[in-house]
This record gives structure tokens, C-alpha cells and sequence, in this order.
């Protein structure tokens, strides 16, 4: 009996001993504050690799974990980390979270240019994100104004919806377009390179309520996490219907022609599936008069998900065919000296709200430099992006530490872009005679035709920009172009030479692909392997045209013939005040391997260490025709007959171009401390030492296929602070950066130098109560030209100061009721490197104010430039002729008041 009782005790101990060893569970729902559950947060045991991600109906699992005291983690991107501590002890546990939306805090996840997502606090980069609430305080009409709200990143707007220019930190506007900056959608990247001559990156994405969020990261990890762009990485970021909801609105122009419509929606399917479907459709004038509908078009995005207990799968894909109206520096008077100008109306000419544009330069004419035969464009398809694209990504936790990601999409890309640029401005007798001049000149390496040398061309008469003449008085008089063609006469004495700009983007197609596999080696320490691909064409043609016209607004502008030799206003088939340069071609593919590494390790509680590093090998080939390879007679009008207009013809014929064949390689690689002073507060460095390679037009090529510069090098270093304060965020940044850009033949220009610039950047969001809210920024830069003619000068276009601040109050019944301003200013700049001419301070101020008429439908007034200011963003040279005690420019200001009222449902 005795021994029944000792091994009864024995089986009781046992059995006992047993159950405290067998693991437990822990299991919950997450759901967002509305009550709506939240597929796809990742729900983690902090200190182990043990999680879960949520299914389509919130639910989640973990199992495997021992009795004791854990913290868990449900983080999701848009959405404000949340924690909750537990303890296990011998039984499973339930465990829900409620998460709310919140894109400043710092406990948000960041997707964009890092190796691993993790919250902002616990990153070692400057990062800054939008969510679809900020993006619809800034009311952009264009990817570089909501840009313009971005710390570090200076966007030049003024141009229209596309091809606008970028630096970030006093990293240089080279030449235009963003050489070291990278803009992607949905994490890769629009283009390979995002200075392409008028195939910017930029012009291929429009700004919508398909965009849930915005991610921002300046210098950082961005050199070894894409490909050309060391400096930074702005990423729009679709929605995906995880919640359903959607909008739809209606916008028309109060004061200017525009109309316009918005929609998207999404919602879960069951089953794990969940779609997302959005876009816009448009027409109008646009912001400034031009005498015609030059806004035009739409696009269209759709995605769908399908989620998996530990991963999902998403496709998408996206049309675009929008035209756009773009806005090239345009005739202005120019007051003051150059030190202290004012940029200023001419008599019939508003700066703010005239272009260049009218109702009667509607077509150009010229050849095309593919096939060498005539080319005829509407110049009302301004810039005409086509894109076709189709795409993919995944992400799964296969279990024991490992994560597989990877995304992909093709890219077909086309598209025309059409604008006039003022090439000259002057008073009639000016122009007149900068065009009639004799341009007869002798030519030191001219041979006879038994190769002797023969310096005197033998030409008698004027040899003019408008063809050959047998005296001066043989000149034909001007007349304007259409009407009664009586005297070219304008009231403001005034005449401009016009340049088109007549692009042909006959293929900017793209491949991008990016996988990435991790591991966690341990509950400290991770490493991720992944490969980047790419595969970018481009195949542009130039047939650039020569126009005279008057200078005058409201889209009124008649053009002038001279008589019996122009045709419409047409002066040239070629651009020959500029040597005739610019009938080009270039049509070459670029193909980039790119393998990387990173590791994420945390050395203790709270320091943590990320580094990476990444292999770039870049081949090119195909061919470039940098100019015209004849410039004769061509019959045009195919009358048999050689006109004045037709005696001097840019051609490129047959397959002429230069061969290109090259291929380069080199290392970036980031490294970075971040330490968390507590759970509120943190500090990080880093260094990065990046490059960007060059596109195909921004080159020169030798006899043997090879770059004169293959790529441009850039190195940062930058310290930071992020902190929580009692009603919001604040974040802080130093940085130093150095660029050294190879010197080479651009555009027929020489372009490159050294660069250098330190500053300091600072952000915060903060919410005064429930019912007003503030968000700002500022950046101050210190930028120097650090080798060539203009050491010591700061860079064109540089400001020392650009800021952003942004108030927004709601009140009513559920606060259904708005109003919103943000003030966009900058220091003065300078015109050019030369730093002769100044670009003067300004501050702009743009309004929205929402009035809330039932549940989810409201009233929107949004008013852009609220109070009409002028701000100039580029000057071409510094500065033309006399007028009267002023003088002549030609510069581009940012776009006057307008003001649109928009009907929106959301629901």
C-alpha cells in the first residue's frame, strides 16, 4: 500500500512537472478604432523571433511559448505601434489589440529604403511620411508640390504636372530632373534615372487618392537600397483596400477652366482576397491662360491581395494617358539691379498667369531623326505620358527566423512632350535683326572640293537665319501669320524668338525586379541578402522648331511671317539662332545587376546597429545621334520647288549615330548606429558613401562606345534626434554631404564639378487637443561649388532656407468641418553658379477649407497661392535687353492664384 501511495505522489509530481513544461499559446484579434479587423499586422514576442501576421479577419496565433513575462508588438504600416505585456502561467492567453492610424509617430513602420522594416524610432535614417490626410491638406496638383512639403527637398513646381526639378540637401541640380534622387510606387522604382531629358521620373506619376501614404528617407541607407538615388527616396505608397472604404469627388476651377474627377475604393473579399481600384479623369485650361484645353486624360490603378497565414501576394496594375500643360521660362521685365531684382509683368503680359502657349501655335513642323521624313505634332499634347504597367509582390515568413520578399513590374512607357521655350526676347527691330543678320563667316578648316583649303565660303548677299538673299533690301518685311497679314505690329513693341520643343518618346519601357531573402540569426542579430534588376530603354527623338510671335497674354498671341518665307508663324524647320543643335536621337538599353547585403544587429536594449552594402554593374548599349549629320535642301511641301524656309533642313539619315557600348561597376554601402535614449526619445549617426549612374542624353561618348563619365560619387554623413513630446513628434537632423561630378559635354554644355554642403534639418507634428493640429519643417543648407571657375559659390537654384508650416483646425459636430493653410517659403537663391543674378525670397500661402454637409459628404474650397505671389525658380542666363530703364528676362515664376470647389463623398 505504502509503495502505491509513494509512486501515486511520484505520478502526481511527474504529470505536474510535465504541465509546467508544455508550451502555451497565445491567441487575439486585431481591429482598427472604428472596430473593423486589420488583415496583415505583424504581431511579435519582442525579444524572439517568434510572431504571427493577422488573416483576413484580424485573427492571429503564436504558440511554442513557456511560462513567464512577455511584451507583444502589433505594428502595421499607417499605423501607431501598439504593446501590450503579458504573462503566461500554464494556460493559453487571449490577447486583442485595437490599433489607431497614425502617420507621424514614431512608433510607425518604415517599408522605404531600409533592410528591415521598423518603427521610426527605432531607425537610424531621416525619414518623414504623409498619410492620405496630410497629402489632402497640401492640395498638390503636381508630384513636386506635394514634394515641396518634404524636409530636405527643395521642388522647382513652376513647370507644370511633370518634369520638374529636384536636390535634396545642396546635392545639385545638375542639369535638371533629379540625378541622385529616386522616386518609386509601391517600392521600385518610376525610371532608372530620374534626369532623363523630358523623361523625368515624375512625369509618369500623378498625384490621386489612390496614394494611402508617403514615405520620405533623405541620405541614409538610400545608396545601398535602389539604384541612382544616394541622396534619397520618396515612395508613394497605394492603398489596398485591408479597410473598406472609398471616395468620390468632383472638382471644377473657380477662377480658371478645369474639371475634374476623383474615385477609388476597397474592401476585403473574404478568403484572404482584398482589392483596391482608383484613378481620376480630366480636362481643362490649367492654372494659366493658353487658349486652349491643354489638360487632358487620366489614370486608372488597381490592386489585389491575397493574404496567407504567414504572408501575402499582391498584383497590380496601372494606365496612364494624361496630358499636361508645361510652363518653360517665359519673357519678363526685370527691375533693380542684380543683386536686388524684382522679376515683374510686362505691358500685356502677366507672369503668374500668361505663358508662352496660345490658341495660335497649335502645330509644329519638322523631321523626324528616326526615318528622316516629315514630322508633324500637335503642340496641344503638351506632355503626353502613356504608361502600361503591370506588376507583383510578395512577402512570407517561412518560419525558424526566415523571410522571403520580392517584387516586380514591367513598365511600358511612351508618351510625347511638346512645349514652347522662349529663345529670345526683344523689341521687334531686335529680333528682326538677330534673325536677318548676315551669318556669312569664313571658315579656317573649309577645303575645295580638290581638298585644298578654301577659308571663303564664296557666298554673296545675306545669309540669314531665314534663309539666302541677294541684298538686305531683298528681305521680306514681317507680317503676322494669320488674319489680313497686315504689319507685324505689337502694342507692347515687343517679339520673341520661340523654340519648340517637340519631343518624341518613343520608348521609356522598363523592367524592375527586387527580391530579398532574411534571416534572424538570432533574437539580436539579422541579415538580408537580395538582388536588384532592371532593364530601362530609351529611345527619344528631338525635332525642334523655330517660331516668331509677339509677346502677349492671354493665350492671344499671334505669330508673324516673314512674308513669303515663313509658313504659320514657322520661321525654320530646325533651331538655327542655336546652330541648329537639336534634331537628336537616342535609343540605347541599360541592363543592372545588383546584388546587396545588410545586417541589423541589437547590440543591447538599446543600441542598434544596421549596415549594407551594394554591388552595381551597369552595361549599355545602342546608339546616339547628338546632332544633324546634313542641313540642306529638303521639299518640305513636297512642291517640287526649294523655298527659302527649305534651304537649310536639319536631317538625321539612315541609321547614323555614335555606338555605345559600355559597362561599369561600382560599391555603395551604408552604416548606421541608432540609440534609444528611452521610449520616447533616440538618437542616430550614420555614414553612406553612394553614386548615381548617368542617363544616355546626359553623356558624351567616345569613338569607342565609352562614357566620358560613367557615374557621379556622393558620401553623407548625418546625426539626428527623434522625440516624443507630450503632444507629438520632433525630429532633428545634421548633415554633411559630398558630391564629386565628373566634367563632361552635356547637352552641349560643359556640366560637372565638385560639391559640398552641411545643414540642418528639423520637423515636427504636433495636436493642440482634438481639434487643432500643426505640422512643420525647415531645412537650412550651406551649399559650395567646391572646384572649377565658381569655387566658393553656392550652386544655381540653391537655397539657404526653405520651410513648410502647415495648421489645420477641425471643429463641428464630429469635427466634420475644416479649415487648413500651409505657407511653402525659401531664401533667396541665385540664377546661376556664377552667382551674378538673384532669385528673390519668397513665401506662398495655399488655403483649404472643408465643410462637412452630411456623413461622409462634404465641401471642399482649395485656393493655391493665396495671395498671388510671385516666386521665380529658374532664370535662363542672367538677363537679356534693354527695356526702357529696365531690362529683359526670361525666367519662370511659380503659378498665380486659383482656386478650385470640389464635391467629395466618402464612404
Amino acid at each position: 500500500m505504502n509503495s502505491i501511495k509513494k509512486n501515486g505522489v511520484l505520478l502526481i509530481i511527474l504529470l505536474l512537472s510535465v504541465g509546467t513544461a508544455v508550451a502555451q499559446s497565445i491567441t487575439g484579434n486585431v481591429k482598427d478604432k472604428t472596430g473593423i479587423p486589420l488583415p496583415g499586422v505583424n504581431v511579435i514576442v519582442d525579444g524572439t523571433t517568434k510572431g504571427a501576421v493577422t488573416d483576413f479577419d484580424g485573427n492571429y496565433a503564436i504558440s511554442n511559448l513557456e511560462n513567464g513575462k512577455y511584451t507583444l508588438s502589433a505594428t502595421f504600416i499607417g499605423y501607431a505601434k501598439t504593446s501590450k505585456t503579458v504573462t503566461i502561467d500554464g494556460g493559453d492567453l487571449v490577447v486583442d489589440f485595437t490599433m489607431e492610424e497614425d502617420a507621424q509617430s514614431l512608433d510607425e513602420i518604415i517599408v522605404t529604403g531600409v533592410v528591415n522594416p521598423k518603427s521610426r524610432l527605432e531607425s537610424s535614417i531621416s525619414v518623414s511620411t504623409m498619410g492620405a490626410k496630410l497629402i489632402e491638406q497640401a492640395a498638390p496638383r503636381s508630384a513636386g508640390e506635394l514634394f515641396r512639403n518634404i524636409p530636405g527637398i527643395r521642388a522647382e513646381s513652376s513647370g507644370g504636372e511633370g518634369n520638374a526639378n529636384f536636390n535634396v540637401r545642396g546635392v545639385p541640380v545638375s542639369s535638371g530632373g533629379s540625378r541622385y534622387f529616386q522616386i518609386q510606387e509601391d517600392g521600385l522604382p518610376l525610371n532608372l534615372f530620374g534626369d532623363t531629358s523630358f523623361g523625368n521620373a515624375d512625369n509618369f506619376l500623378r498625384i490621386d487618392s489612390n496614394i494611402g501614404r508617403v514615405e520620405a528617407i533623405r541620405g541614409g541607407s538610400a545608396s545601398t537600397q535602389t539604384s541612382n538615388g544616394p541622396a534619397g527616396i520618396i515612395n508613394m505608397i497605394s492603398k489596398t483596400g485591408s479597410e473598406e472604404g472609398g471616395s468620390i469627388a468632383t472638382t471644377f476651377g473657380l477662377d480658371y477652366q478645369t474639371s475634374r474627377l476623383d474615385f477609388e475604393y476597397g474592401t476585403p473579399l473574404g478568403n484572404g482576397l482584398e482589392y483596391h481600384i482608383g484613378g481620376f479623369m480630366r480636362t481643362g485650361e490649367g492654372p494659366r491662360e493658353i487658349g486652349y484645353q491643354g489638360n487632358k486624360g487620366g489614370q486608372f490603378k488597381a490592386n489585389l491581395t491575397k493574404r496567407f497565414e504567414s504572408g501575402y501576394v499582391r498584383t497590380y496594375v496601372k494606365f496612364l494617358n494624361d496630358k499636361s500643360v508645361m510652363y518653360m521660362p517665359m519673357p519678363m521685365r526685370l527691375e533693380g539691379s542684380n543683386s536686388d531684382p524684382t522679376y515683374s509683368n510686362l505691358p500685356g503680359f502677366d507672369i503668374t498667369s500668361d505663358a508662352s502657349q496660345s490658341a495660335y501655335l497649335q502645330q509644329s513642323a519638322g523631321t523626324s531623326p528616326f526615318s528622316g521624313e516629315r514630322h508633324v505634332n500637335d503642340v496641344r499634347n503638351g506632355n503626353n505620358p502613356i504608361s502600361k504597367a503591370l506588376g507583383a509582390e510578395f512577402s512570407f515568413d517561412l518560419g525558424e527566423g526566415w523571410k522571403v520578399t520580392g517584387k516586380g513590374r514591367y513598365s511600358n512607357n511612351s508618351g510625347q512632350w511638346v512645349a514652347p521655350f522662349t529663345a529670345a526676347v526683344g523689341t521687334v527691330a531686335e529680333i528682326e535683326a538677330m534673325l536677318t543678320a548676315d551669318n556669312d563667316v569664313d571658315d579656317p578648316d573649309r577645303l575645295d572640293e580638290d581638298g585644298n583649303p578654301d577659308p571663303y565660303t564664296g557666298k554673296a548677299g545675306v545669309q540669314s537665319h531665314i534663309g539666302e538673299f541677294a541684298t538686305a533690301g531683298d528681305i521680306p518685311s514681317l507680317v503676322y501669320s494669320n488674319g489680313d497679314r497686315e504689319a507685324f505690329n505689337p502694342s507692347n513693341g515687343l517679339a520673341q524668338i520661340i523654340h519648340m520643343f517637340d519631343v518624341s518618346i518613343e520608348d521609356l519601357s522598363n523592367f524592375f525586379g527586387d527580391v530579398k531573402i532574411s534571416k534572424k540569426v538570432s533574437d539580436n542579430v539579422g541579415i538580408t541578402a537580395g538582388l536588384f534588376t532592371a532593364t530601362q530603354n530609351t529611345k527619344i527623338g528631338w525635332q525642334w522648331s523655330s517660331f516668331l510671335s509677339e509677346v502677349k497674354g492671354g493665350g492671344e498671341a499671334r505669330l508673324a511671317d516673314f512674308d513669303g518665307v515663313s509658313r504659320g508663324g514657322q520661321f525654320s524647320y530646325g533651331t538655327p539662332v542655336w546652330g541648329n543643335c537639336c534634331q537628336r536621337k537616342y535609343n540605347t538599353v541599360h541592363n543592372v545587376n545588383s546584388p546587396y547585403v545588410g545586417i541589423d544587429a541589437d547590440i543591447n536594449d538599446k543600441l542598434n546597429f544596421d549596415g549594407s552594402v551594394r554591388f552595381e554593374n551597369v552595361r549599355v548599349n545602342g546608339n546616339i545621334q547628338g546632332g544633324p549629320t546634313s542641313q540642306g535642301n529638303f521639299d518640305y511641301d513636297g512642291n517640287g520647288t526649294i523655298e527659302s524656309i527649305e534651304e537649310t533642313v536639319p536631317l538625321i539619315i539612315g541609321n547614323a549615330g555614335q555606338p555605345i557600348n559600355d559597362d561599369y561597376n561600382f560599391v555603395s554601402y551604408s552604416l548606421g548606429l541608432n540609440y534609444k535614449l528611452n521610449d520616447g526619445a533616440a538618437v542616430f549617426g550614420r555614414y553612406s558613401s553612394g553614386a548615381s549612374g548617368r542617363a544616355a542624353d546626359r553623356n558624351n561618348y567616345g569613338t569607342n562606345g565609352l562614357a566620358d563619365v560613367q557615374y557621379d560619387q556622393l558620401s553623407q554623413l548625418e546625426v539626428g534626434l527623434k522625440k516624443r513630446l507630450n503632444n507629438g513628434t520632433l525630429n532633428l537632423t545634421g548633415f554633411m554631404s559630398n558630391t564629386d561630378e565628373g566634367l563632361s559635354n552635356e547637352l552641349n554644355r560643359s556640366v560637372g564639378n565638385p560639391f559640398k554642403a552641411l545643414g540642418l534639418e528639423a520637423e515636427t507634428a504636433l495636436a493642440f487637443g482634438e481639434n487643432f493640429n500643426f505640422n512643420g519643417s525647415f531645412t537650412w543648407t550651406k551649399a559650395e561649388i567646391d572646384g572649377g571657375a565658381n569655387k566658393g559659390n553656392t550652386p544655381r537654384r540653391q537655397a539657404d532656407l526653405v520651410y513648410n508650416l502647415s495648421p489645420s483646425y477641425n471643429f463641428g459636430a464630429n469635427r466634420a468641418h475644416s479649415v487648413a493653410l500651409s505657407v511653402l517659403g525659401t531664401s533667396k537663391s541665385y540664377a546661376q553658379d556664377d552667382n551674378d543674378l538673384v532669385m528673390p525670397a519668397y513665401a506662398y500661402f495655399n488655403l483649404i477649407g472643408r465643410a462637412g454637409l452630411t456623413k461622409g459628404l462634404s465641401v471642399v474650397l482649395s485656393v493655391n497661392n493665396l495671395f498671388d505671389t510671385v516666386g521665380i525658380t529658374e532664370v535662363e542666363g542672367n538677363g537679356d535687353g534693354a527695356f526702357g530703364n529696365d531690362r529683359l528676362v526670361r525666367a519662370r515664376s511659380i503659378s498665380g492664384r486659383s482656386s478650385t470647389l470640389s464635391l467629395q463623398y466618402k464612404f
